[in-house]
């Protein structure tokens, strides 16, 4: 069964993880070899003083019990410099996935499950740690183990040593096959359990809605059958491990007594002493505990392969491209020509073109669907066009760095996103230098000061998501951290979809007064609050279909008349 080239970069990246702690790994493996050098010592001590029985030994005993302690202090000393080395392995790999993750494009997230990208920080890491706890290491200083045990062994009694390794080698081809075996279902069982996780968070997110449409029990089956996935690979890793206990329990058995039943008819002939027996014996236990660290170690890193094989699917993954020329201070966006599909076929925008004035108040409007949030989100450089060009100014967007082009245009999307913690973590997210007055003159412009000066202030803690807050008091902090950015371009997606009219109306106002001096691009379902646009963009079917001031499009358009007549503006 030859390693697929997934393996073999699993591996590789194992190593590499290996590499960066040379020093702790190894002082581990010094401990380790003079752990195992004081162990080989110990049968030949016991030789002696079989040998010795009747004689004075307590010299020999001393040195035998000193030995026992010398190697237990050693042993406690290698195994805290692995258990240290693990945990900075997992904890340097879940720092690169954390910045991988951050910084992956918008396309990414848009094909991968949020639970499942979490279980791979997590769950996925945890078992890189027993690569190094229960895997390579050990297996170094067992081997070491091994080959003196071998050595002397043979200085003792060649026919038995070839029994014993004879036994051996079988038992270490099924191991082999078996641990391949291990490392595809550990992949299955993560990704089982990575699906249960994205189930999970889509589901405990929606809480509220799944109760409120009784539909407990159809989303309690999908968990369901997600967790029975994982559990069926797992039992498959468990049966692949149960081979190897009884395979290895076999191996030390028949060996033990093959050994006893030649040993003993040696002994009689003669060949070799009792003592020369008992050591042979010693030396071959002491060999099959460090044979069975072997075995363990090269499962345990199947595991951590498994693992390691969905976290290099995601570092694999490209970041969002960062390079580019800084953006020019500019409160100016147009559209040229600018097509764009999500998927490379279905178009969802089509040779649109538009002018945004600095200065001035764009809306867009059109049926669900249309084109107009992603419009928005072209703005943002979250995604770039795969046709035509868009100018921040007099600058060729896709030409700049996406950091800069964001630092000119602040954006509130149409679910705003509020971020567990404090209001004021959330407010100076986008501009950590704002002052706590400046913070409170904001939620004043949003009509949001009393309802945390109620409480404890901006550091009032808001649950998951904003959960303790409505839609609409989410929606105003949203706009409220966006204000703060001071960004020269305010790009609003239905900043005022989850509101009653007057809050509405001061939503309106603190835009108006925010963006006096600023551009303001805003989608809206509700033609009402856009009757003041300096131009107003009607998107459909993928296309601006009609654009001019609300009286214009009055005149000039049948589908804007149609949306002002349904929301009793016309």
């Amino acid at each position: 069964m030859s390693e697929s080239p997934e393996s073999s970069h699993s591996f590789k990246t194992l190593l590499s993880m290996l590499g960066h702690h040379k020093a702790s790994l190894t002082g581990a493996i010094v401990f380790s070899v003079l752990g195992s050098l004081m162990g080989l010592a110990q049968p030949m001590l016991i030789n002696q003083i079989i040998d010795k029985i009747g004689q004075p030994m307590g010299m020999l005993i001393t040195l035998l019990v000193g030995l026992l302690v010398l190697s237990s202090v050693a042993s406690g000393l290698e195994w805290y410099l692995l258990t240290r080395t693990a945990e900075a392995a997992v904890f340097a790999t879940r720092r690169d996935l954390v910045s991988h993750l951050l910084r992956l494009p918008i396309t990414s997230y848009d094909k991968h499950r949020t639970g499942d990208l979490v279980t791979r920080v997590g769950s996925d890491t945890t078992l890189v740690r027993t690569a190094f706890t229960g895997g390579l290491v050990q297996a170094v200083s067992s081997a070491l183990t091994i080959v003196g045990s071998i050595a002397l062994m043979a200085l003792i009694d060649v026919t038995m040593l070839l029994v014993v390794l004879s036994v051996i080698a079988l038992t270490l081809v099924a191991v082999v096959f078996t641990s391949r075996l291990m490392q595809k279902y550990t992949k299955r069982a993560q990704e089982a359990v990575g699906e249960l996780g994205a189930g999970m968070d889509k589901s405990l997110v929606a809480v509220r809605t799944v109760r409120a449409s009784r539909a407990e029990e159809r989303v309690e089956k999908e968990l369901h059958s997600s967790a029975d996935r994982a559990y069926h690979e797992g039992v498959k890793m468990a049966t692949v491990g149960a081979l190897l206990n009884p395979v290895s329990g076999l191996a030390l058995q028949g060996s033990f007594l093959i050994v006893l039943g030649i040993g003993g008819a040696r002994v009689a002939s003669g060949t070799i002493s009792v003592a020369d027996l008992v050591s042979f014996v010693l030396y071959m236990f002491m060999a099959s505990m460090p044979l069975g660290m072997i075995f363990s170690a090269i499962t345990t890193v199947r595991q951590a392969m498994g693992a390691i094989d969905r976290i290099n699917n995601v570092l694999d993954e490209p970041l969002e491209d960062s390079t580019g020329k800084e953006a020019e201070h500019s409160s100016a966006i147009s559209f040229d020509s600018v097509s764009f599909s999500y998927d490379g076929k279905t178009p969802v925008l089509e040779d649109v073109s538009f002018d945004v004035q600095p200065g001035t108040k764009t809306a867009l409007v059109g049926p669900s669907g249309g084109g107009k949030s992603t419009t928005l989100a072209l703005m943002e450089r979250f995604y770039d066009p795969t046709a035509g060009t868009i100018y921040l100014g007099d600058q060729d967007m896709s030409e700049l760095s996406r950091e800069s082009v964001r630092a000119q245009v602040g954006y509130v999307e149409q679910e705003a996103a509020i971020l567990a913690g404090t209001v004021r973590e959330n407010l100076k997210l986008a501009n950590f230098q704002v002052t706590d007055e400046e913070c409170w003159a904001t939620l004043d412009q949003v009509n949001l000061r009393d309802r945390f000066e109620d409480s404890e202030g901006l550091d009032t803690i808001l649950g998951d998501r904003g959960v303790s807050l409505s839609g609409g008091q989410r929606q105003r902090l949203a706009l409220a951290r966006m204000l703060l950015m001071d960004s020269p371009i305010l790009v609003l997606d239905e900043p005022t979809s989850a509101v009653d009219s007057h809050n509405e109306q001061l939503i309106l106002d603190a835009i108006a007064a925010a963006g006096a001096d600023k551009t303001v691009i805003i989608v809206a379902h509700r033609l009402s609050t856009v009757t003041d646009a300096d131009q107003i963009l009607v998107i459909d079917d993928s296309k601006v279909q009609a654009r001019g001031t609300h009286e214009e499009l009055l005149e000039t358009s049948e589908l804007y008349q149609e949306l002002a007549s349904r929301q009793l503006l016309a």
